[in-house]
């Protein structure tokens, strides 16, 4: 019974593994276009642009959710790690919330830039 149920738990886990484990939130925003970059996802834009993108999405404590985009960019000629956090809003639409190099705030025109930096990435 026991080796009957360690071979279930090992097929479900390798199951989850191979399927990705599927966040929707994550995936909304993934597959989604930005109005500044209506030609490519920001999935696209994030493999284009960022070496090793991850997302992850959490609910904060008043209740709204985000989704954070995590990878390493070139800022000022060296490498650093970023995350673009967009926010969840009830329409099924996104937006842009937050941007950090290396876990400090930077202010919204920097990460305009970067998120235009990002599309044309997609378009070469």
């Amino acid at each position: 019974m026991f080796l009957r149920s360690f071979f279930l738990y090992l097929l479900v886990a390798t199951s989850l593994i191979l399927a990705g484990c599927e966040d929707p939130d994550a995936d909304s925003v993934s597959q989604g276009t930005l109005g500044s970059c209506p030609g490519a996802t920001v999935g696209e834009m994030a493999e284009k642009f960022m070496s090793s993108p991850t997302w992850e999405s959490l609910t904060a404590d008043d209740g709204k959710k985000y989704v954070n985009l995590s990878g390493g960019i070139s800022f000022h000629d060296k490498p650093v790690n970023a995350k673009i956090q967009f926010k969840l809003n009830e329409n099924d639409t996104f937006e842009f919330n937050a941007f950090e190099v290396n876990g400090v705030p930077q202010i919204t025109l920097i990460a305009n830039a970067l998120l235009a930096k990002m599309c044309e990435a997609t378009k070469n």
